[in-house]
């Protein structure tokens, strides 16, 4: 049986709109580059994914209104997260402007990007906008790594009917030392039902000896410790082309599920069932 698959975070960048890419300070190879819809096409295509959640690139309502946009004409995007300024007092508005369209889904938290990034979450405007989502039956990313897991937990669990989408595994440096310290501030995560994770953004090397064991150590934990239920199959297209292909990362997905023994019904919510629901 073949699986529908939905990919659950990809991003846009077109160079003619004079944006910043945020990407390409960690991987310099991306500089210059650009990645539009027509670009998008052959990429699910190979991975066989029917369609795509887009998620804002760069760090601006501007770009969050362009993405909206981009989804009323391209029909393989179905769906967008956008930002809003959580340091801005007018951040509500700049939530209303952007939840008037109905490709909008919710709004991704970029706490690195910030000075402060635990006061980042645990301020006033993370409340305000994490309050507004669950009312109107939205969701909220979160690009966090571990030290910021708790404060992650504290926006899940004051706002218990706002699903919480964790970006790419948790950013996990990939260090086999450190998956234990990794385990142990994601475990923490699990007490809460409305948090699930992406499983994408894995920091490949390009070296299957490495990358294979990673995702299956990686991958088995949050099956262990969320359920498929609660895990989404991402290429992060096109920032995952600084370290290997979306086709590789499918085939590292399947190969590993396959090693975990995972079921079709697990696989199914995993690459499609849990991002339709949510997206």
């Amino acid at each position: 049986m073949t699986l529908p698959i939905i990919d659950a975070h990809v991003h846009i960048w077109d160079r003619s709109r004079d944006e910043t890419f945020i990407a390409e300070q960690q991987f310099p190879s991306l500089t210059g580059k650009q990645f539009l819809p027509d670009d998008l096409a052959p990429v699910l295509a190979e991975t066989g994914a029917e369609s795509a959640v887009l998620v804002h690139g760069p760090a601006t309502v501007k770009h969050a209104l362009h993405c909206l946009d981009l989804c009323r004409e391209h029909a393989l995007l179905r769906a967008v997260v956008g930002w809003v300024d959580l340091r801005d007092p007018d951040c509500a508005a700049q939530l209303a402007e952007q939840a008037a369209d109905p490709a909008f889904r919710g709004v991704r938290f970029t706490p690195l990007l910030d000075a402060d990034p635990e006061g980042y979450l645990r301020g006033a405007g993370a409340t305000r906008i994490c309050a507004a989502l669950q009312g109107q039956g939205g969701l909220v990313e979160v690009l966090a790594p571990p030290p910021l897991f708790d404060a992650v937990a504290a926006l899940a669990r004051a706002h218990p009917d706002l699903p919480v989408v964790l970006a790419h595994f948790g950013l996990p440096d990939g260090d086999p030392a450190s998956f234990a310290g990794w385990r142990r501030a994601i475990a923490r995560l699990t007490r809460l039902p409305n948090v699930h994770v992406k499983v994408s953004g894995l920091p490949l090397i390009g070296d299957p000896a490495c990358d294979g064991p990673m995702t299956t150590r990686h991958l088995g934990a949050l099956l262990e410790l969320f359920g498929a239920a609660r895990l989404l199959y991402a290429s992060n297209w096109p920032v995952a082309t600084a370290l290997a292909t979306p086709r590789v990362w499918r085939d590292l997905l399947d190969d590993s599920l396959a090693a975990l023994g995972a079921s079709e019904a697990d696989r199914g919510a995993l690459y499609a069932g849990n991002a339709a629901r949510l997206y």
